[in-house]
């Protein structure tokens, strides 16, 4: 195979993938580790990440760590085979960046994966290990499965992050109507006593705590 064959064949890989290939993607069609670095060397490619590469001329894509990480996790298969989220499903505050919701602190890249997952494989990367999600708390956000919105907030909450972040988040959601308040103050209200609420204060309550730890004054109460 010729050096414009194997450039064509990653070029094909990126089309669907923001851009980027994983070393053993590129392997897969032909394209060894010293071909990637002959590309590299030559200015086609550059490295976006440990073991992922970006051909030049692409795009630099929005939540570019991401999405390299996420690639990581099963790098031999291709985006467009993942979209279930059976590999890794990103959360938290990485779900929060992708919906554009609240201002969390993002150190790290979050994903939900299935128990049994190594987390030691990924610097930079924070593992939640849950059993199998539905799939209707997932969403396709450019390409990458994400927690729901309503999802994500459980999960903040469950994660015990601090009352005033997740209150930004909520803020906005409600703003944007991402999420239907009465089907949230449901599904949060267990998380009510452990944010230090008074017996028998349920989803609702939590739901105006939140919003005042975040300095947030539109009312959200039963009544809508």
């Amino acid at each position: 195979m010729d050096y414009v064959e194997r450039l064509v064949r990653l070029g094909r890989l990126t089309t669907e993938q923001w851009g980027l290939v994983t070393a053993e993607q590129a392997r897969q069609v032909g394209v060894d580790a010293s071909a990637l670095a002959e590309f590299s060397k030559a200015g086609l490619l550059s490295r976006a990440g440990e073991g992922v590469f970006q051909l030049a001329g692409a795009p630099l894509p929005a939540h570019l760590d991401i999405k390299v990480a996420w690639l990581r996790l099963e790098p031999d298969r291709l985006a467009w085979h993942r979209q279930s989220g059976a590999s890794g499903v990103v959360s938290h505050s990485s779900a929060c960046l992708m919906h554009g919701l609240g201002d969390l602190p993002t150190g790290v890249v979050e994903f939900l994966t299935e128990p049994g997952a190594d987390a030691s494989r990924a610097a930079g990367v924070r593992f939640h290990h849950v059993p199998r999600m539905d799939s209707g708390q997932i969403t396709l956000i450019d390409g990458l499965p994400v927690t729901a919105v309503e999802r994500t907030i459980q999960d903040l909450l469950r994660a015990g992050l601090d009352g005033g972040h997740i209150g930004g988040v909520v803020a906005d959601a409600v703003r944007r109507g991402l999420v239907d308040r009465h089907a949230l103050a449901s599904h949060i209200a267990p998380f009510a006593a452990e944010y230090q609420l008074p017996f028998p204060a349920g989803g609702f309550e939590l739901m105006d705590h939140l919003l005042a730890a975040a300095g947030e004054r539109f009312p959200l109460s039963a009544d809508g």
